[in-house]
């Protein structure tokens, strides 16, 4: 008797892998969106608070997985919505699994965060936890993003929006996580 072959995963596997392994392999991307996020957030706020440093390990998971970031637009109108898509798409487990991703890509958001600071992009209070957004440097000629990275901005700064409208206790109830 032959044994088994063990079954091939999908090619849309390999590309969803692929595609978040080119957004954040590199910290400087992952600084980027955290910044975007950071923008969102603050922009969001009646009094223009800035968001813990925590809410930087939610966001960054979601930001860097192609399934969980694809439906962040604003073709939804707060956290609570794009929570509930992921069970009206029956898709419960894409959710579920983030308490895990967070766990597993603290080393990476860490390094994003340190990019960013290090960029001049964010500034990190250590006596409050927050993380404050500096004001875009100016691009210079020929040193504009790239249109799939403008993209990944705006879906941070919806993601920074959606979180600034709730306290943590809320954010982790919505998205199933335990901090």
């Amino acid at each position: 008797m032959s044994e088994p072959t063990p079954e091939k995963p999908e090619a849309d596997d390999h590309s969803l892998l692929a595609e978040e392994v080119r957004t954040w392999n590199t910290p400087l991307i992952g600084a980027y969106q955290l910044w975007q996020f950071t923008l969102g957030y603050c922009q969001s706020r009646a009094d223009g608070d800035a968001p813990v440093g925590l809410l930087h390990f939610i966001a960054g998971p979601i930001l860097a997985s192609p399934q969980l970031s694809e439906t962040v637009s604003l073709r939804r109108k707060s956290l609570q919505s794009y929570a509930l898509g992921f069970e009206d798409k029956k898709q419960m487990d894409l959710l579920l699994g983030l308490q895990d991703r967070i766990r597993r890509r603290r080393p990476q958001t860490m390094a994003a965060i340190d990019a960013a600071i290090c960029a001049g992009l964010l500034i990190w209070d250590a006596e409050s936890g927050k993380l404050y957004p500096r004001p875009a440097p100016t691009a210079s000629r020929g040193r504009n993003l790239r249109s799939t990275l403008k993209r990944e901005g705006d879906k941070a700064r919806i993601l920074g929006a959606w979180f600034a409208a709730h306290d943590l206790p809320t954010i982790a109830a919505y998205l199933k996580v335990v901090l």
